[in-house]
């Protein structure tokens, strides 16, 4: 076998050194030669060595093609089935995985405070048909009151019951917002320069300000999503005695009302939300949750200053009412998941 290679090969060196002279009698280069022959060979090598690979990528896009075939069409004729197997198994999963995660890229946010933006992120417009079928509400079809706890502990997810509590909280009025603004001015213009005012317009600190100074009656709400400016916000409102070391929403609001007219508390990011009274005094209303009228009633309170009320938004839907006092009202708004 080893002979007839050799006698191959020779034959072939042959041929080529033939095929050599009479090219190079025929006027060609040396170079022109071996550019040719070497362009032959590149030739000969993509049309017989590839023909097998071509055949078994051939094969295989095909066979991957049929099974894509059948995995959509098993989908589309189980659909139903396997959209319930999903949900089913996999719905007790997602309030504590989000919370996972939410701890895991704390450290993250810190490091890098410009991803913060990314960390929270609401909807443009609610939508004002959204209900839950078949809403348990027992939560709060026996709660008949709001009572007041004189030491309050951190809450657990079963704490469900709204209830209020005077806080180690020091009174805020427009002075101290004003020192707060000026204290951290580069950071909150950086980060928070908007405020909604009258749920129509959005008005700058500075603009506040000057409105408050004037007397103007208008209804405040400043939202503070960034962790740098719950940072700061936090140097003056410190963490609430019943929200637990973790969990706390970097979502929170400070609320200035000078209308002294009714008005909804904003929707919290987490279920659990607590109102902070920082100065003046206000009637608080818990309107049950739509899904929940039939079984459960309207609530009264009247917080006081540095007091706090304690509720679970996913039954409840606080508002504030007018009280006999003309005292501007500043409220602190946050959440715990």
């Amino acid at each position: 076998m080893a002979y007839q290679d050799q006698e191959i090969l020779k034959e072939y060196c042959n041929s080529i050194s033939k095929l050599k002279k009479e090219c190079l009698n025929e006027g060609l280069t040396e170079r022109e030669f071996q550019e040719l022959y070497f362009k032959s060979l590149k030739f000969i090598n993509m049309q017989n060595i590839p023909t097998g690979r071509q055949q078994n990528r051939f094969f295989t896009n095909r066979t991957f093609l049929l099974m894509g075939i059948l995995i959509v069409t098993c989908v589309v004729y189980n659909y139903k089935i396997l959209y319930s197997g999903i949900v089913c198994n996999l719905q007790e999963y997602i309030y504590p995985g989000l919370r996972l995660l939410r701890r895991i890229s704390i450290p993250f946010i810190s490091l890098f405070p410009s991803l913060t933006e990314y960390y929270h992120e609401t909807c443009l417009i609610q939508n004002p048909f959204f209900t839950v079928v078949d809403m348990d509400c027992w939560p709060c079809s026996s709660v008949s009151n709001i009572r007041e706890v004189q030491n309050p502990k951190p809450v657990s997810q079963q704490q469900n019951a709204p209830f209020i509590y005077q806080a180690d909280q020091i009174p805020m009025g427009i002075d101290s917002i004003k020192s707060f603004y000026e204290k951290n001015k580069n950071v909150i213009d950086k980060e928070q320069p908007k405020i909604l005012t009258n749920n129509m317009k959005y008005e700058t600190p500075d603009g506040m300000l000057s409105q408050l100074q004037k007397g103007e009656k208008n209804l405040y709400i400043w939202k503070f999503n960034t962790m740098n400016t719950a940072r700061v916000l936090r140097q003056v409102i410190s963490r609430p005695k019943v929200v637990p070391k973790f969990g706390q929403s970097t979502e929170r609001f400070l609320i200035i009302d000078t209308r002294q007219e009714s008005f909804q508390v904003p929707d919290t990011e987490c279920s659990f939300s607590f109102l902070l009274l920082l100065n003046g005094s206000r009637t608080i209303s818990l309107e049950p949750a739509a899904e929940c009228k039939h079984q459960c009633k309207s609530l009264k309170v009247d917080l006081k200053e540095s007091y706090l009320l304690w509720y679970n938004w996913w039954y409840w839907r606080p508002k504030v009412q007018p009280s006999n006092g003309n005292i501007t009202m500043v409220a602190h708004i946050g959440s715990y998941c």
